[in-house]
């Protein structure tokens, strides 16, 4: 049955999709749980600083969702308050920023035949000139990542609310 409904979900594109229903699921939670993290990162900005408004928040790209965050985290550090919650800030920042970055891998790509004659996302690295697919591994890298930024922003909030 699950099967018959992706590939009517398919058909509705005429377009040509990896026949790995695995790859694409991986990239939608990639895509989704990135989503996710942003909108948890804006509450985070919101408990510390209720003069942020969170629908304004939300409205930013992602970059300057992080920017908001880190200069939250220098207000805290200025006014020294919720020193306990400091490193786990700084940490959280730093790997949200890496996959604002490899979101953009994903999100930014082309499609290709590869190799395998598979259909996949292909990245060109700016920098190094250097070229790869976006692959299953690439993507569950992607989503353990967000899973520790997801527990840093847990514990975040749960140090903010017994404080205030």
């Amino acid at each position: 049955m699950i099967i018959d409904e992706l590939k009517g979900i398919k058909k509705q594109a005429r377009l040509a999709l990896p026949e790995d229903d695995t790859y694409l699921y991986r990239l939608g939670v990639a895509l989704y749980g990135f989503a996710s993290i942003n909108s948890f990162m804006t509450e985070i900005i919101c408990h510390i600083d209720n003069s942020k408004n969170r629908i304004a928040l939300i409205n930013e790209t992602s970059r300057n969702v992080l920017d908001i965050f880190r200069q939250t985290l220098k207000m805290l550090k200025t006014q020294k308050k919720h020193k306990v919650i400091h490193n786990i800030m700084q940490q959280t920042a730093d790997l949200f920023e890496k996959l604002n970055t490899q979101r953009n891998d994903f999100v930014h790509p082309y499609p290709i035949t590869n190799k395998k004659s598979e259909q996949i996302l292909h990245r060109r690295v700016d920098d190094k000139g250097k070229y790869f697919e976006v692959d299953n591994a690439f993507l569950d890298q992607f989503i353990r990542e967000l899973h520790k930024v997801s527990s840093g922003l847990y514990e975040i909030r749960r140090a903010v609310k017994l404080i205030i």
